[in-house]
Formats: C-alpha cells, structure tokens, sequence
C-alpha cells in the first residue's frame, strides 16, 4: 500500500494539471477561506499559486494541510494504469502517418483542458509531426492525462493461398507502374494560382467585455439561454459547467475557444444546491467599469486581468464576480462584487 501511494506521488508530481484541477483546488482554497482556515493574504497568494500550477503535485502542495470538504482530495487526477499489449510494436518502430495524427489530437485535447499553454502545444506538435517513430511519439505524450492507445501488431493467419494472392496483387502493381511511366511522355502543365491572404475573424478575450457579451450571446444561440453553473474567463480561453441539456440531474463541462466544446465525455451528477446563474443579469455595464479599474482598485502596478469567474459563494450561496489581476512580477490582488455590480470585497496588493 505504501509503495503504492509513493508511486501515486511519484506520477502526480509530474502529471500535468488541467484547468479542472485548478479550478478544483481553488474550490477546496475558497471553502477553507471562509471557513477560517486562511487569511486574507494567504489565501490571495495560495489561489494564485493554483490558477498557475504546471502539475497536480503543484496543486496538492496548496492544500494538503486544510480541513475542508474533499473536493480535490477525494478524486484526485490519476492515471489508469495502462495494460502493455502483447502485440505491441517496440519503440524504435517507424510512426504511420496516423499514429502522428492520434498524437496531435491528444496534445489538441491537453491544450484545451489546460495542460499546455500555446507556446508549448505549438512546439509538441511540431515535433510530432516530424517524429519518426513511435518510441518518439510516446515521449511527447508521457505527461498528459489522455494518450492515444499504442498501435498493435495485428494477429495474422498463415495461409498459402493469401501469399499467392499478395503476390499476384504485387506483380499486377509494377506492371501497371511501368506502363504508367511510359505512357507519360511530359508532364502535367504546371498551373500557378496568386495566393490570396486569409480571412481571420477576431474573437475578443474573453477577459474583456466584449468578449464577455461574445459567449452570453454563443450561449443564447447554442442553447437557447445564457444560464451556467459556473463559468471562468482566461485572456485566451473561458471554462463553464452547466446543466447538461436534456438532463437536468447531470452536469457538463464547456470550454469556449471562438466556440463551444465539451471538453470531456463525462457527466457528474448535479448536486441539488447547486445555483444557476443566468449571464443576462450582469450588470454588463458595471463589470467592464470593474474589469477596466481593477488594476488601479486593487494596487497593482501595469496588472491586467489574469482571470475572472462567475460562480456562487462558497458561504452565501449567491451568485458573485471575483476578478483577480497580476502583473509579471507576480504582485496581484483580487475583488468580489454582485452581478449588479456593488464591492463586496477587494483585497489589493501590499508591498511585503
């Protein structure tokens, strides 16, 4: 048991975090924050900490000493130990041109759920596109919460009169390549087209309000409403969770890049006290004052918007706005407020 738990550390402390896994740690954060467990500053600096950790070891550091309902600890990020096929190539194996595929839509799905930044997706996918064998392609994945399954050797059946077949097939294809070639006598005219520039449609960051009205009124035309559980905006990105259509004992989770889209297959039950927020009672006006001054509200030199989220108190059960802002020199502070826009709290930045 021992060993096991040593070797449950020994992969969490490299497995990279999703953007679940932070918004889960900051879920256990918050409830030990009202519950007292944290001041002010602490818990300031541990959300921070969390809504920037590389790896769920990272993350399990920021809450390993609280008392506070099991959010993050009770189902923490595994991974389910893989079974090594009998069959399976060894990894100096060339990688097909679909093996390079399964890879890149594996790090397509990483970087959707947090586990990649851009400049780091960017660079695995190059090299997966270059990768020549599967040993390559195994590595760059080694990390990541989902790998595609290793390619197999498929089970064959000697059988005399299969060979005869591949053999006639075989012959049949250089007789035919040969006559191709001389029949060719010149080569297909060359046709020269002036490439045109591409249209690119900017989507406003979600951590503007702009962008903000962009996925209310995504969410209005994909769903009918604009009603989540909870929803976080990033400057390139948003996350939300809301009531699974169709099944309202069932709960789903969306990230929004320009669009929709599920980012897991799952769907956990629906707590009965969950709150739902409809995004068209924000005080759309109020909050792009917010998000524009919160800089200056809360002290902190040149900050931007790291992130803001709308969700229910973890106390009051009421729907609130936390704006969390920082700068490059890791000086932040954040502040709460009404969807009507009203202060509830603000903790700035203080020089230590």
């Amino acid at each position: 048991m021992a060993e096991s738990g040593q070797r449950r550390a020994a992969v969490d402390s490299v497995l990279r975090a999703r953007d679940i896994d932070r918004a889960q740690a900051s879920t256990v954060l918050d409830a030990a924050y009202a519950e007292g467990q944290l001041g002010a500053q602490e818990y300031h600096d541990r959300v921070a900490s969390a809504s920037t950790a590389r790896t769920v070891g990272n993350l399990a550091r920021l809450t390993v000493d609280l008392q506070s309902p099991a959010v993050f600890s009770e189902n923490p990020p595994s991974r389910r130990p893989r079974r090594r096929a009998r069959a399976e190539y060894p990894a100096h194996t060339r990688a097909r041109s679909s093996d390079r595929t399964a890879t890149i839509e594996a790090l397509d799905t990483a970087r959707a759920d947090g586990q990649l930044d851009a400049d780091e997706h960017a660079a695995l996918a190059e090299l997966a596109t270059e990768a020549r064998t599967l040993g390559d392609l195994s590595t760059l994945v080694a990390e990541l919460h989902q790998r595609p399954d290793a390619p197999t050797k498929p089970r064959v059946r000697r059988d005399p009169r299969r060979l005869v077949v591949i053999a006639l097939a075989s012959v049949a294809a250089v007789a035919a390549f040969v006559v191709t070639v001389r029949d060719r006598a010149e080569p297909p005219p060359v046709t020269h087209y002036n490439s045109a520039a591409p249209l690119v449609l900017a989507t406003p960051s979600p951590t503007t309000i702009a962008g903000f009205l962009h996925i209310r009124d995504g969410l209005d035309a994909k769903f009918g409403n604009a009603v989540v559980d909870a929803i976080t905006c990033h400057p390139e990105y948003a996350r939300l969770t809301r009531e699974a259509t169709g099944q309202g004992s069932f709960s789903a989770d969306y990230t929004y890049y320009g669009g929709f889209q599920r980012s897991t297959g799952a769907m956990p039950v629906r707590a009965r006290a969950t709150v739902s927020i409809d995004l068209a009672t924000v005080n759309t006006d109020a909050l792009a004052a917010t998000l524009a001054d919160a800089a200056t509200t809360l002290s902190v030199p040149d900050g931007k918007v790291q992130h803001f989220s709308i969700a229910a108190d973890t106390t009051t059960k009421r729907p609130v706005i936390t704006i969390h802002v920082g700068n490059e020199h890791s000086q932040s502070g954040f502040l709460t407020t009404t969807l009507s826009g009203e202060l509830i709290r603000a903790h700035p930045y203080e020089e230590k």
